[in-house]
């Protein structure tokens, strides 16, 4: 999909009356809509900014009108940017906006699956409710798109110490013919698409239930989306940068503490992006369950905290370690994934930093 020429500038110039035009790439996902909402509530105005959003189908055709100059800022993901650190160097991940919760494995209720939240309510300690879960899948049978989700699966038993060929693989061309076939009684367990899986848990509680996902599979499971720009991006505005990061927590910050109010936002939003029609009350489960908009105490105590078992870098070291093709040698992912740094900035912005935990409304 191309992008059309945007007359807004990617310096610090005004565009507007007083405010500062920023051209975001987004796609068509519930937790692409951040600053979408930012800019409905009036966040991004009262930072003197105005965002102007193109749509794209993938990360990687925002990544690309990133390079091109085309874009300030788009969608990414931690994961995205190491397969590009020679053909993309440039591009950093300078905002951590949200964890996806969505990689869980899918159980039929009947089966009576070993199910993680259910062991640790019930007194389970969280590594040996991890440990009963990967155990209990030696033997079973998993309907997926094995090209695309095998090696979380794969990579989770390995660390466990479980053998990954103990499990037994149903490989679909594509996710609708994964999630038919589960639905129809083959295989054990399901994982695939977000909408697919939501809409099971959702459409039907007393037939499927969530087994486990990251707190399972450990840092395979782990995944964090982000806020992509460009190195020259960064160094030419980075007050703007920052103003930027502060409406991104500012806005997770109203998701986290006013669902009922932003949740119908939202499902407008992804609905008009996608040209979709999913219900608030998906939109919901999806925004609680499979996605954690990240707020500033977030990002503290899990993200960059390096003793959690959330620290961003668990993640990209096992990227690092699947990626294909290969970083170069030397590669430094904190030079890529730059949001840390930025953080810090902001937090050493007082009047930000304000802004950010004051009022909502």
């Amino acid at each position: 999909m191309a992008l059309g020429a945007c007359s807004s500038s990617s310096s610090d110039d005004s565009s507007g009356p007083g405010l500062t035009t920023v051209k975001v790439g987004i796609g068509p996902f519930l937790d692409n809509q951040t600053l979408p909402l930012a800019q409905q509530l009036g966040f991004a105005t009262e930072q003197g900014i105005r965002f102007d959003f193109k749509t794209l189908p993938s990360n990687d055709a925002i990544y690309q009108a990133i390079q091109t100059g085309q874009l300030d800022v788009g969608a990414g993901t931690i994961r995205g940017l190491v397969p590009l650190a020679k053909t993309a160097p440039t591009l950093r991940n300078y905002i951590i906006r949200d964890q996806f919760l969505g990689f869980f494995l899918v159980g039929r209720t009947e089966d009576g699956p070993p199910v993680y939240s259910d062991l640790v309510a019930g007194g389970s300690t969280p590594e040996a409710a991890k440990t009963a879960v990967l155990k209990s899948w030696v033997g079973k049978t998993f309907d997926i798109v094995g090209s695309q989700n095998l090696a979380p699966i794969a990579a989770g038993l390995q660390a466990a110490g479980i053998d990954p060929t103990s499990i037994k693989v149903n490989n679909f061309a594509d996710d609708a013919k994964a999630a038919a076939a589960f639905q129809s009684g083959e295989g054990d367990y399901y994982t695939g698409s977000l909408p697919i899986q939501s809409a099971l848990l959702l459409d039907h509680p007393k037939d499927y239930v969530n087994v486990g996902g990251y707190e399972v599979l450990g840092p395979a499971g782990l995944a964090y989306d982000t806020w992509t720009t460009s190195q020259s991006w960064l160094d030419k505005n980075p007050e703007l940068a920052l103003k930027v990061l502060a409406i991104v927590l500012k806005t997770s910050r109203y998701i986290d503490g006013n669902l009922d109010s932003a949740a119908p936002k939202l499902t407008d939003l992804v609905n008009t992006a996608s040209s979709g029609s999913l219900p608030v009350d998906q939109v919901k489960l999806l925004a609680t369950q499979f996605t954690d908009f990240l707020t500033p105490e977030d990002l503290t105590s899990k993200v960059f905290a390096a003793a959690s078992p959330f620290y961003w870098r668990n993640e990209v070291t096992l990227d690092i370690e699947q990626s294909s093709p290969a970083p170069p040698a030397g590669y430094d992912p904190a030079e890529v994934a730059n949001a840390e740094e930025w953080f810090q900035k902001l937090r050493a912005n007082s009047a930000l930093m304000t802004w950010v935990n004051g009022p909502l409304n």
